[in-house]
């Protein structure tokens, strides 16, 4: 019996169980109401907008790595200006002309430089780009992955330069941004070095374009000259050295005097038959037959200056007008061609273009607090646009 008593009953070890259980569970649901609790605070808009701005406050200013931004600045300038009377690009308005195509070149410049090409002339190996501008702890959000593809190396290349044509000068700024001084100065002296040889490839080409057509032009003319020269050499030896037309006349006038004759016999012809009344006597007989030679002979001879058979008169006469022709022409278009070489040549100096340097790219000795600004006030507006938007879709929805 005194045992028994000594064992609890079941209800009583119910009762301390619970008992102990019941703080436990208590302390927990206290607990995970704690953390909704926090949880929900987070959810509202103006801690999350808190949040990140506190976020970006701290990535621009403390976490982000440094920049360093190079400046320089040049005009692209003709070797003779446009307007003569005007020979200085600070000659204010009579400039215009020089400063409009000195703007409209900067505007191709400013899409060269940001081209893949000059990206690969400078960073030929894309492994030299990435090891260059490699990402650094603890800001790995700027500065360019190993592995990157060929369209993210550009776009990380045109966020490394800024090339702004001024439309009031027509000058060319140039700046570029590098994570450390040295990076910033070789790019922009890179750039430089481009915009240079854009200027002259262009200009050359085009004007080594336009010489070559000239001179080709001129061998041209010189060849069809000298072939017209040759025709017209080829038909004088053949058919003497005489002039066509001069022969020409000279057989028409010999026909003439020929005709002449013939009158003349015809008249004494009739004489000679009033004068005898016998037709067959012998006086009127001898001019009768001159007169049949002679017109035989005038017949003849028209037929020798016209027929192909004989001299052809005609016929030469036409060939060596269109030879002498060709050659006269062949004469004035070597002249005229000549002239436009020349013309081109000289137009060619007079439009040649030089990058004139106004301001030399210096090395920054302090990095460019800008971008950590910029950045910031970027991070407010789209906050402010944000929360803008959300109004308006909130009132809406509450309207609807």
């Amino acid at each position: 019996m005194a045992n028994r008593s000594l064992i609890p009953s079941k209800s009583t070890a119910v009762s301390a169980l619970n008992n102990f259980i019941t703080p436990k569970l208590s302390s927990v649901d206290n607990s995970s109401t704690a953390w909704q609790s926090r949880f929900l605070t987070l959810r509202k808009p103006r801690v999350l907008l808190s949040l990140f701005l506190a976020s970006s406050a701290f990535y621009c200013f403390v976490l982000g790595r440094d920049r360093y931004t190079s400046v320089s600045e040049f005009v692209i300038q003709q070797a003779a200006p446009l307007n003569t009377s005007s020979a200085s690009v600070l000659a204010g308005a009579a400039a215009a002309p020089q400063v409009l195509t000195s703007l409209v070149d900067g505007q191709y410049l400013q899409v060269y430089l940001a081209s893949s090409e000059v990206k690969d002339r400078l960073f030929p190996d894309s492994s030299s780009l990435e090891k260059k501008y490699k990402q650094s702890f603890p800001d790995v959000f700027s500065g360019l992955r190993s592995g990157s593809s060929s369209p993210q190396q550009l776009s990380f290349f045109r966020r490394q330069l800024q090339v702004s044509p001024q439309p009031l000068s027509g000058s060319v700024i140039v700046r570029t941004v590098g994570y450390d001084p040295e990076q910033a100065h070789s790019l922009n002296k890179s750039l430089l070095l481009q915009s240079r040889r854009f200027v002259n490839e262009v200009n050359q080409s085009i004007n080594s374009d336009q010489n070559m057509f000239a001179q080709e032009e001129v061998e041209l003319a010189q060849k069809n000259l000298k072939e017209a020269s040759s025709k017209l050499e080829i038909f004088q030896n053949k058919f003497g050295q005489l002039s066509v037309e001069s022969e020409q006349a000279a057989t028409s006038s010999f026909i003439s005097k020929l005709e002449s004759r013939l009158v003349d016999l015809k008249v004494d012809e009739a004489a000679a038959r009033r004068q005898f009344r016998d037709p067959d006597a012998p006086e009127v007989s001898f001019i009768a037959y001159q007169v049949e030679e002679l017109e035989k002979q005038i017949f003849k001879e028209r037929q020798n200056s016209v027929s192909q058979n004989g001299r052809d008169l005609n016929r030469l006469a036409t060939r060596e007008s269109s030879l002498i022709s060709n050659v006269e022409f062949a004469t004035e278009a070597l002249q005229s061609a000549r002239l436009a070489a020349d013309n081109s040549r000289r137009e060619s100096k007079r439009q040649l273009k030089f990058v004139v340097m106004l301001s030399q790219p210096q090395r920054p000795v302090a990095p460019d607090q800008n971008w950590r600004w910029q950045a910031f006030l970027g991070s407010i507006g789209i906050i402010v646009i944000a929360w803008g938007v959300g109004g308006f879709i909130l009132a809406a929805m509450k309207k609807a």
